[in-house]
């Protein structure tokens, strides 16, 4: 038997019958369902709100026309920019759209390319939606000019007789005349739009479940570092180095993390590609926690900073709210941030899982090179 697979073997017998380890271990799944179960049958069942900045002038008509799709998945509220930008960031409102201050001259002219702003936070789920909706409704508005402009362009209608059938271009189409429009999704299964907006809730849950696993890395940097300082730890490192002493260490404690990240996480609706995503995630956490544990100023700080890290990881991250949308300069942090990249993956955004796993992989390279570098039983 493996070095390596001995000390594995011995870690996770020592997870085994570890109590805290089978707290934590419950601790989080509890919490994913019970925020599922907790919330109300009304929340999930009520309709998305979705926030529209009318011009001053000229936006009448486009207001009545997106009224008239408010109904059980979507409600449509009147707002000012500032406050479409606040609701959206502290997730109020799934989205908002803002017309701009031309709108009407703009439409006369038939000038549709980027007519609207589209606001987006952390949690908005039915903005393809919207943004569907939107389109119809200013395709119904500018239906009847870019009619007449081509009877005119084509020469079917002359403009001596363009007043006696400009009633029939009001007229609407019947159903079987109609343009429908299915949504599916990137794999070919249907839309439905009411799953759609009760999605946002599996937003939260996989964040609160990124940012357990987060501190149960720390918890582990903790486990590692204090090993590490012990006489057995101190004798062993001249013969087989720092690296190879903590990595199955560790590897043994995230196993149970791992497990209870995926049972955690079956309380979303669909699982799956959030389940893949630990696994990058938790590499980038493991070589952190490795990192942090060969230095002794730093694991031993990780009590002081361990209350600051998770309402950290929360506000810098989009969780609950995402405060870049109010303060932009904040963009950069919160984009980077590992629980932001862990929630894209679980989007579909695969290259962010990717990011996280270089980016685990590249410190675990580092710290061998530097047991490789340094002389025999130094830190």
């Amino acid at each position: 038997m493996s070095f390596f697979t001995a000390q594995l073997r011995q870690s996770l017998l020592a997870q085994l019958f570890s109590r805290r380890t089978w707290l934590l271990a419950a601790l989080l799944p509890l919490i994913t369902f019970g925020v599922r179960l907790a919330l109300p049958p009304s929340e999930a069942a009520a309709p998305v709100q979705v926030g529209v900045v009318l011009p001053r002038e000229g936006g009448g008509a486009f207001w009545e026309k997106l009224e008239e799709r408010s109904g059980l998945v979507t409600v449509f509220l009147p707002a000012n920019e500032e406050e479409a930008r606040r609701q959206v960031a502290c997730g109020q409102w799934d989205c908002a759209l803002v017309l701009p201050d031309d709108f009407h001259r703009r439409l006369e002219e038939l000038d549709t390319y980027g007519l609207f702003t589209l606001l987006t936070g952390p949690g908005s789920t039915v903005y393809p939606m919207v943004r569907e909706a939107a389109a119809s409704c200013v395709a119904e508005l500018i239906a009847p000019a870019v009619a007449e402009g081509y009877l005119l362009d084509s020469g079917i209608v002359a403009q001596e007789e363009l007043e006696a059938v400009r009633p029939r271009l009001e007229e609407g189409l019947e159903d079987r005349d109609r343009v429908l429009v299915r949504l599916e999704t990137a794999d070919g299964r249907a839309l439905d739009p009411i799953e759609l907006a009760d999605s946002g809730i599996d937003t939260l849950l996989a964040g609160l479940t990124a940012v357990a696993l987060l501190i149960w890395a720390l918890l582990s940097a903790m486990d590692l570092g204090g090993w590490l300082d012990s006489p057995a730890a101190r004798r062993l490192r001249p013969l087989r180095g720092t690296q190879a002493l903590l990595l199955p260490r560790l590897a043994g404690a995230l196993c149970p993390a791992l497990c209870s990240g995926a049972l955690a996480l079956l309380a979303l609706e669909r699982p799956l590609a959030c389940q893949l995503a630990l696994i990058p995630y938790l590499l980038f956490w493991g070589a952190a926690a490795l990192a942090l544990a060969r230095w002794r100023a730093a694991w031993t700080a990780l009590p002081v900073l361990m209350p600051f890290v998770p309402a950290a990881a929360l506000l810098l991250s989009p969780v609950l709210v995402d405060l870049s949308l109010l303060f932009p300069a904040l963009e950069p942090a919160s984009r980077w941030m590992p629980v932001t990249l862990y929630l894209r993956a679980c989007g579909g955004s695969w290259g962010d899982g990717l990011a996280l796993a270089s980016a685990g992989g590249g410190l675990l390279a580092l710290l061998w090179a530097l047991d490789r570098k340094r002389p025999a039983g130094e830190p």
